[in-house]
């Protein structure tokens, strides 16, 4: 008999509630980078800051290029979508004879990749997947964010995570550590191929990052991908909205039905 109330009590309330509705989380450019951007970049960063990440995984997979989703790093703040452009730096295991002569040759990389950043950049350091040494801090991210900085990745270790936490930026990694570049690692390469993870990130590829992981698009097929993903996005929202309403898998999901079709082609001249 109290199984029975309480059931109907819970019907009750689940009468009262209403429709369900699902609210897609809002992405807007951080301010510190959007106001640097030249106008054509606030078009393109814009768009890439709402697409959809799978719709656009897909097009980018369709394109040939099967590994393009970074998602060994893990995320400082997982609430933030990143968005911008790669500017990268290469680092291996220390040897004195080396670092000496590259490093005598000018400043160090990172501070490079800090003071020639162009606003929307994201700085890519692989550091090969080491733990034990970082890459750069707080000082010189400081800089970067400055000058319009969106970002940063890296396969290794950053120093003051907390610091790094609390600023605007998107920020991925393997971990925290407390140390310094040297004696472990040192930097040998600026501006060239890298590889995060299992996947190579070329300077000025397109980074779009949720809490799940980075999808890299190479600068030359960023538009179609962009015109693919935003035409899957528009039927996913109406097929989302199908079932929302309580329509069946089967007539909307992966495909919509002869009926469902004419329904959206009606959808799009609407929201036009």
């Amino acid at each position: 008999m109290r199984f029975a109330y309480a059931f109907l009590i819970a019907g009750t309330l689940a009468g009262q509630m209403g429709p369900m509705t699902v609210k897609a989380p809002e992405r807007t450019l951080p301010a510190h980078v959007a106001s640097k951007l030249s106008a054509a970049d606030r078009v393109l960063f814009g768009k890439l800051m709402t697409v959809g990440l799978e719709a656009a995984w897909s097009a980018v997979t369709q394109e040939g290029y099967p590994l393009c989703f970074i998602n060994e790093l893990t995320p400082l703040n997982g609430d933030r979508r990143l968005v911008g452009r790669a500017r990268t730096a290469r680092y291996l295991p220390n040897r004195k004879d080396l670092r000496d002569k590259i490093y005598a040759a000018g400043p160090q990389l990172n501070y490079r990749t800090a003071e020639e950043a162009q606003p929307g950049d994201v700085l890519v350091f692989d550091a090969g997947g080491e733990t034990r040494s970082t890459v750069s801090g707080a000082m010189v991210t400081t800089r970067f964010l400055v000058r319009g900085g969106a970002g940063i990745l890296v396969d290794g270790c950053m120093r003051d995570v907390p610091d790094l936490a609390a600023m605007p930026a998107s920020i991925y990694l393997r971990c925290g550590h407390a140390s310094s570049v040297s004696p472990l690692m040192m930097a040998v390469d600026y501006q060239v191929p890298v590889r995060i993870g299992g996947v190579t990130v070329a300077p000025g590829d397109y980074l779009v990052g949720e809490r799940h992981g980075v999808l890299v698009i190479p600068a030359s097929i960023v538009d179609k991908v962009l015109a693919k993903a935003t035409e899957h996005d528009e039927q996913e929202k109406f097929q989302r909205k199908l079932l929302l309403q309580g329509e069946p898998i089967y007539e909307v999901y992966p495909n919509l039905n002869e009926t469902n079709k004419k329904k959206f082609e009606e959808y799009k001249k609407s929201n036009q």
